[in-house]
């Protein structure tokens, strides 16, 4: 299966404790991306400030 490359900026859309989540990414690692979260509920901004750092498996872009 080929992985399409996905940018910096870029809207991506995953899975995270049975919901699914929407964020841009802002800084890539070798196998995950700092996603800052859209509308992050109030565990995510007490937990994570908002950001998390997701497998690059489980990201998906999100096509306009």
């Amino acid at each position: 299966m080929e992985t399409q490359a996905i940018e910096l900026q870029t809207d991506v859309t995953f899975k995270w404790d049975n919901l699914r989540l929407m964020g841009a990414i802002g800084k890539e690692y070798e196998n995950s991306f700092l996603v800052q979260v859209e509308n992050p509920s109030k565990e995510i901004m007490e937990k994570y400030n908002g950001r998390m750092v997701i497998s690059k498996k489980i990201c998906e872009k999100i096509l306009n």
